[in-house]
């Protein structure tokens, strides 16, 4: 089977520095090549801006007449827009915090965006539970089919040291922005006995800062290379991951991979096994601090328990989000679309 997966014209894939679609696609065709398939990444970047996914989406359907395909399967709203315009068959995956998050007019719009692009798509792959039922609530029939299949991590790149574990080294890995609400997690720690280091761009200086003032023993990184990255994983102890809206962290899934017990938020809902291979904390601010600190102090104290967290969740990141198994979803996925639409 030959895939196209199409990007969104704004950042390079593979990414050359922070970037979590773009991350995805990369793993995601390395991984359909793995299992014996075509997998193609058309992605056109011009200036790196947001608002280049719409020129690029206008010149899709000349670009695809140089393709040969069985299957087209997008990732983003204004691309999936422009492929249902020009009549193209296509599966569209959503990667966005809109369904759930919408404080602004560019949120509703691009809320907006994401419903039509589902209700035009030939099948709907939604990454989580919540989300596919969050579609089916928000989204005017008739409906394609929708599937839950989330993306994966290969648990090679992933893997825990434990010889090298203290106790005492919390990691959290994405964007340094408001919405992670990373300030809670260095309010929670302090007093804990754990130091936070945060991996991740810093696009916000003045909330960096009001991060740092939050609690004495945080660090911010700030960018790193896979290599790094995959080191601090290895030899971190917990990840802490506070954000409020998420459809599904890649951090969080290699977190789980690396044999590191997860304390979240609400965006951890489904992912994280409750009390198995971490804690899914919940209520306003003061009782996301207050448990993420008893959760730590749980942590840091019992080797015993990060241990047997930790072995847990390595097994369900290899048994639910491994890269073979997921292709092996999309490619159910694929293959219905390609039978009903025939080759182009």
């Amino acid at each position: 089977m030959r895939v196209v997966l199409i990007g969104g014209g704004v950042h390079p894939i593979p990414p050359t520095g922070y970037g979590a679609i773009e991350r995805i696609l990369t793993d995601l065709a390395e991984a359909l090549r793995a299992a014996g398939h075509e997998a193609v990444i058309l992605n056109r970047v011009r200036r790196q801006r947001m608002r280049d996914e719409y020129p690029f989406a206008w010149e899709l359907p000349r670009l695809l007449r140089r393709e040969r395909y069985d299957v087209l399967h997008a990732h983003t709203p204004v691309v999936a827009n422009r492929l249902a315009f020009s009549g193209l068959p296509f599966v569209y995956t959503s990667h966005s915090r809109h369904w759930f998050y919408r404080e602004r007019l560019s949120h509703r719009w691009g809320y907006w965006l994401e419903r039509r692009a589902v209700r035009r798509a030939r099948a709907v792959i939604a990454l989580t539970e919540p989300l596919a039922r969050t579609m089916r609530a928000s989204v005017r029939p008739p409906l394609p089919p929708i599937q839950v299949v989330p993306f994966g991590v290969d648990p090679d790149r992933f893997s825990p040291h434990w010889e090298v574990r203290s106790g005492t080294n919390a990691l959290g890995v994405g964007v340094v922005a408001p919405f992670k609400r990373w300030h809670l997690a260095a309010q929670a720690l302090q007093g804990t006995g754990a130091t936070l280091r945060i991996v991740g761009p810093i696009v916000d200086p003045g909330y960096a800062a009001s991060v740092r003032r939050a609690g004495p023993a945080v660090e911010l990184l700030g960018e790193v290379s896979p290599a790094e990255l995959e080191r601090r994983f290895a030899e971190s102890d917990f990840l802490v991951h506070p954000s409020q809206v998420e459809i599904l962290s890649a951090a969080v899934i290699e977190g789980l991979a690396a044999g590191l017990p997860v304390l979240g938020g609400p965006a951890v809902e489904g992912v994280v096994d409750d009390g198995g291979t971490g804690w899914c904390l919940r209520g306003d601010d003061a009782a996301l601090v207050n448990g993420l600190r008893d959760r730590a102090r749980e942590l840091v104290g019992n080797a015993t328990l990060r241990r047997s967290m930790g072995e847990s969740a390595r097994r369900v990141a290899v048994e639910r989000y491994a890269w073979p198994r997921v292709v092996a979803q999309h490619l159910e996925v694929y293959r219905t679309v390609a039978a009903a639409q025939g080759p182009v």
